[in-house]
Protein backbone atom coordinates (compact mmCIF):
# COMPACT_ATOMS: atom_id res chain seq x y z
CA UNK A 1 0.00 0.00 0.00
CA UNK A 2 1.56 3.15 -1.40
CA UNK A 3 2.19 6.63 1.43
CA UNK A 4 -1.09 8.15 -0.24
CA UNK A 5 -3.66 5.20 0.19
CA UNK A 6 -2.76 5.02 3.84
CA UNK A 7 -3.04 8.83 4.13
CA UNK A 8 -6.29 9.08 2.43
CA UNK A 9 -7.62 5.69 4.69
CA UNK A 10 -6.53 7.70 7.82
CA UNK A 11 -8.55 10.90 6.43
CA UNK A 12 -11.59 8.94 5.94
CA UNK A 13 -11.33 7.37 9.35
CA UNK A 14 -11.01 11.20 10.91
CA UNK A 15 -13.59 12.22 8.64
CA UNK A 16 -16.27 9.27 9.87
CA UNK A 17 -15.15 9.81 13.21
CA UNK A 18 -15.64 13.85 13.28
CA UNK A 19 -18.92 12.84 11.21
CA UNK A 20 -20.19 10.49 14.05
CA UNK A 21 -19.74 12.99 16.54
CA UNK A 22 -21.39 15.88 14.75
CA UNK A 23 -24.40 13.12 14.44
CA UNK A 24 -24.51 12.26 17.67
CA UNK A 25 -23.97 15.91 18.91
CA UNK A 26 -27.28 18.04 20.09
CA UNK A 27 -27.87 20.08 17.42
CA UNK A 28 -27.34 23.13 19.35
CA UNK A 29 -23.62 22.28 20.61
CA UNK A 30 -22.62 21.02 16.82
CA UNK A 31 -20.64 24.35 16.27
CA UNK A 32 -19.16 23.93 19.97
CA UNK A 33 -18.12 20.62 19.16
CA UNK A 34 -16.11 21.61 16.32
CA UNK A 35 -14.74 24.76 17.72
CA UNK A 36 -13.09 22.40 20.65
CA UNK A 37 -12.11 19.89 18.26
CA UNK A 38 -9.99 23.07 16.15
CA UNK A 39 -8.75 23.78 19.47
CA UNK A 40 -7.78 20.98 20.48
CA UNK A 41 -6.02 20.10 17.20
CA UNK A 42 -4.27 23.44 17.25
CA UNK A 43 -2.98 22.33 20.15
CA UNK A 44 -1.20 19.65 19.28
CA UNK A 45 -0.11 21.34 16.05
CA UNK A 46 1.49 24.30 18.22
CA UNK A 47 1.92 26.42 15.04
CA UNK A 48 -0.84 29.21 14.86
CA UNK A 49 -0.11 30.36 11.56
CA UNK A 50 -0.61 27.03 9.90
CA UNK A 51 -3.94 26.67 11.92
CA UNK A 52 -5.27 29.59 11.02
CA UNK A 53 -4.23 28.83 7.63
CA UNK A 54 -6.15 25.25 7.48
CA UNK A 55 -8.85 27.20 9.08
CA UNK A 56 -9.46 29.41 6.33
CA UNK A 57 -8.71 26.67 3.25
CA UNK A 58 -11.22 24.30 5.09
CA UNK A 59 -14.06 27.77 5.10
CA UNK A 60 -12.90 28.11 1.49
CA UNK A 61 -13.49 25.18 0.22
CA UNK A 62 -16.69 24.96 2.37
CA UNK A 63 -18.48 27.74 0.25
CA UNK A 64 -17.66 25.90 -3.04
Amino acid sequence: MTAQLIANAGLEEIYDTLALAIDAAPSDTRELLLAKVALLLAHEIQNPQRVIDLIRQAAQSAQR
